[in-house]
């Protein structure tokens, strides 16, 4: 355009800048500041939207849930731990099957008391032999054999209690009232009192219709019949869950290696 320079700087905008060369560096590193500052409200601003998705889940995301050990399972545990080998995959009938590897350090970081209490798991028992399938999944330095956690049973189902159908109680018939003896073996015997029939339904106003009974019809008793309780069938197929710890000789206390084998 006719009239204006090739060449403007920031002074040529604002004419008060001319000869303050000051003014005019606090002006350029505000404006780079303005830049900085918007750019990181915007990658903040798509990382808050992205940070709700579920992602990917891997191979150890299911393994985990397999064994009942995913973070998303156990929610205000507060601590939660890393598996240091995760194998997922399937048996031969098509069954899912996980195998997990766990290592404790102890002393003063997270050891086997507190990872039994944050699964809510009981005390290692007896010393059980690994499962080979678990050895050859990890293929590490597992030891044949390590004291096995006892298997928890399942909650118990409670059953509906038989219902029974109370009788009702049988109004006792009127009998009569015998008729005082006399000493007089000469005295007539006296008539025996007369025996009360009990006072009749009132009829109602209306007559009733063929299809529902009247009050004065006669209708059976009902008689108690046991109501057999509903078998309850399981809503899925629980999970069999093997978990085994091998404490690490020499190690802190509290450090141990925990293998597990789940399926589905």
């Amino acid at each position: 355009m006719d009239g204006i320079p090739p060449e403007r700087t920031v002074t040529d905008s604002w004419p008060a800048l001319h000869g303050r060369p000051v003014l005019r560096r606090t002006v350029a590193v505000g404006l780079v500041l303005c830049v900085s500052v918007a750019a990181a409200l915007v990658v903040r601003g798509v990382n808050a939207l992205t940070a709700g998705g579920t992602g990917r889940e891997t191979d150890r995301d299911r393994a985990e849930r397999l064994a009942g050990l995913h973070p998303s399972q156990h929610p205000g545990v507060g601590r939660f731990y890393v598996p240091v080998g995760a194998v997922y995959t399937h048996t031969s009938d098509g069954a899912p099957v996980a195998y997990l590897h766990y290592r404790l350090g102890g002393g003063r970081a997270p050891g086997l008391g507190d990872f039994l209490s944050a699964y809510d798991l009981p005390a290692p028992g007896p010393v059980a032999p690994l499962p080979a399938d678990l050895l050859a999944a990890l293929g590490g330095d597992e030891p044949a054999e390590a004291p096995e956690l006892p298997d928890s049973p399942p909650p118990p189902v409670a059953t509906p209690s038989p219902s029974a159908t109370p009788t009702p109680a049988e109004s006792p018939s009127p009998e009569a009232t015998p008729a005082p003896e006399s000493d007089d073996p000469l005295a007539e015997p006296a008539d025996p009192a007369p025996v009360v029939a009990p006072a009749p339904d009132p009829i109602p106003d209306e007559p009733a219709t063929p299809d529902e009974p009247t009050p004065d019809d006669p209708t059976p008793s009902p008689t108690w019949t046991p109501t057999p309780s509903p078998t309850a069938l399981p809503t899925h197929t629980p999970t069999a869950r093997r978990i085994y710890v091998a404490t690490i000789s020499g190690g802190l206390p509290g450090a141990a290696d925990i293998y597990i084998r789940a399926t589905g």
